[in-house]
């Protein structure tokens, strides 16, 4: 998220908390109310320009955007916090072509303090939890927040080291190295992998959050393969950092909403070569992740991106990548592609063996999963 997005973000929060206050004060018709509502509608209008949606939610006390904590006073901040509070709403989600007499309706509803509030066709309301189709109770109260918590911290830990990346810095392999470790301490056998998976809720968090829930889908994969100590970790840090490359190719490419051309593809396709060139130039970065970042699109059969030799056989870290990468692809909604059912991923899996993915590890996944 670039810096005139998140300034937006916190006028559009200033405003919104001020239209709340002066509603619980004056009626609806008063002119500094109306005046509050024109301007925070002014402002939503002006950030629809850059992005399709807008989600904040409430976690640990902070208000959170795009997967950071919101840089704001603490008095604004603690002001939204207790509306969302008042009204039990832990997350808010604002779409395109909200209309004005849509958010006046919802905000008077909000400053009422109805604990009956409807979503509507441009806001829709929830609970933060893991996945929009798991319990929130599914978990031990203990575990449950200390994963939530860790999930969202490690998606905007991720962001920072590729964005690093982007900027031509040297990433911080020691924050990767941080990640891993601490997932590790948090989880363990008795949780299931699909509740530690994060839902994707726009196309702006897509590159980040799928990156993370990949990668802690693949540290979970290695434990239930046997892995442990250092190689464990290794196969962590080759998950989280094996899409570096992307960060080399173009954003209107990368946030393409429909099919890519001939020629598009050909530059996402080297990004393969791109990341594990990246990769092989940094001091203090496993071998092993070079290999996965150019290897993770290498199919079971030899086929997929870039050409290999004949009998070349993916790392098996690459292998966990390539599965983990495809299921929560597919299990993911994204403003242009709805989520496919579990079955069906399940399915478009088992097709894949002896081909796309390896048979033997396709069957360890799917036991892991479904246990």
């Amino acid at each position: 998220m670039v810096l005139k997005d998140m300034k937006g973000i916190i006028e559009v929060l200033f405003e919104f908390v001020g239209a709340i206050n002066n509603m619980k004060l004056y009626s609806n018709e008063h002119p500094q109310v109306l005046f509050r509502i024109t301007c925070l509608y002014d402002k939503l209008t002006s950030l629809f320009e850059n992005m399709t949606e807008l989600t904040l939610y409430i976690l640990n006390d902070r208000v959170i955007v795009f997967d950071e904590p919101l840089p704001v006073p603490d008095l604004m901040g603690q002001s939204f916090i207790n509306i969302l509070n008042e009204n039990g709403i832990e997350r808010i989600t604002l779409l395109r072509g909200l209309t004005k007499s849509e958010l006046n309706s919802f905000l008077n509803e909000l400053a009422s303090s109805s604990n009956n509030i409807k979503a509507t066709k441009h806001i829709k309301l929830g609970k933060v939890i893991f996945d929009e189709s798991v319990e929130e109770d599914k978990l031990a109260p203990d575990k449950s927040a200390e994963l939530l918590s860790f999930k969202y911290k490690a998606a905007a830990e991720l962001k920072r080291i590729y964005l690093e990346v982007k900027g031509n810095k040297i990433p911080d392999t020691a924050k990767a190295k941080k990640i891993v470790g601490e997932f590790v301490k948090i989880y363990d056998q008795s949780i299931s992998p699909l509740d530690i998976l994060s839902p994707i809720k726009s196309d702006d968090e897509y590159t980040y959050v799928h990156i993370t829930n990949v990668a802690l889908l693949t540290i979970c994969f290695a434990d239930h393969l046997g892995f442990s100590g250092k190689t464990l970790e290794e196969i962590g840090i080759a998950a989280l950092l094996h899409d570096v490359g992307k960060m080399f190719i173009p954003e209107e490419i990368l946030k393409k909403p429909g099919p890519l051309t001939d020629r598009e593809w050909a530059i996402m396709e080297a990004h393969t070569l791109k990341g594990a060139q990246y990769i092989g130039q940094q001091e203090n970065i496993p071998k092993l992740t070079m290999i996965t970042a150019l290897e993770h699109h290498i199919k079971y059969d030899g086929s997929g991106y870039p050409l290999i030799r004949k009998n070349w056989e993916p790392n098996i870290a690459s292998q966990m990548v390539s599965i983990a990468d495809v299921y929560d692809a597919l299990r993911s909604k994204r403003p242009y592609q709805e989520a496919m059912k579990y079955e069906e991923v399940i399915a478009i899996l088992k097709e894949g063996r002896g081909s796309e993915f390896n048979p033997v590890l396709v069957e360890n996944f799917l036991t892991m999963i479904e246990a």
